[in-house]
């Protein structure tokens, strides 16, 4: 039996709002805050002009080609880039939890369009702020898993597109949220700006969304994390 109020989840939008904008890797997180605390990180920058990409693409390649304030950035110029970006974009939340407001403003102006910057980060930074005061008071570790898990090309020209990508988040934190999952549909809106593929709006739908299996029971947070203790992280960063 789960005691009363030991676990709970987190309000939605904080729950899911970092999978909403190219909510910036697509990897597993398995973390302890750095440093004692979310967000408490030095050495930021609050541009949120679109920065212009350092590194070109190879050839025959969709990218990414490197990163700005975080975030995969250099894509081609072909529907191929455009759907690898939009699903890096799509699954940025992972970084954005544990940057600074300022270091979120930067990673968002790195991968919007000038247009759009300003107000992608106005929402990007109160959203994660709520999610990240929720989840510092975690006893335990923090499971935040977000994956892409297929794309759809909804419309490609030269100058823009469209890709709507299907994404899971998991997320289990020890005192602050049962282990739950979320199912959404990320659409994000592409424009080439400055030699990249650039957001220029982000709408997401909730699902679609399977049942459990037969066979699987709910858990609570402690024993989820046991379960999986001595496991590695997919992309092969340390647990921290």
């Amino acid at each position: 039996m789960r005691a009363a109020g030991a676990n709970r989840r987190l309000p939605r939008t904080a729950a899911v709002v970092l999978v909403a904008l190219g909510l910036a890797v697509a990897g597993t997180l398995l973390v302890r805050w750095p440093n004692g605390s979310p967000g408490n990180r030095g050495g930021s920058t609050t541009t949120t002009a679109a920065v212009p990409v350092q590194a070109t693409v190879l050839a025959g390649t969709p990218g990414p080609a490197g990163e700005v304030a975080g975030v995969p950035v250099g894509f081609s110029r072909d529907e191929p880039g455009a759907v690898a970006a939009a699903v890096a974009y799509a699954t940025a939340s992972q970084r954005w939890l544990y940057f600074t407001d300022e270091e979120i403003r930067a990673a968002v102006g790195g991968i919007a369009t000038p247009v759009a910057a300003a107000r992608l980060a106005d929402e990007v930074v109160a959203e994660v702020s709520m999610a990240r005061d929720q989840l510092a008071r975690a006893s335990g570790r923090i499971w935040w898993l977000v994956r892409p898990l297929a794309w759809r090309v909804e419309h490609y020209g030269p100058h823009e597109a469209r890709v709507s990508v299907w994404t899971i988040t998991i997320l289990s934190a020890a005192g602050v949220a049962a282990p739950q999952t979320e199912f959404l549909t990320v659409t994000l809106d592409l424009a080439w700006v400055d030699g990249d593929w650039r957001v220029d709006g982000v709408r997401n739908s909730p699902g679609p969304t399977p049942l459990a299996g037969p066979h699987d029971q709910p858990w609570d947070a402690e024993p989820f994390d046991r379960a999986l203790d001595g496991f590695v992280r997919m992309d092969g960063e340390p647990v921290r």
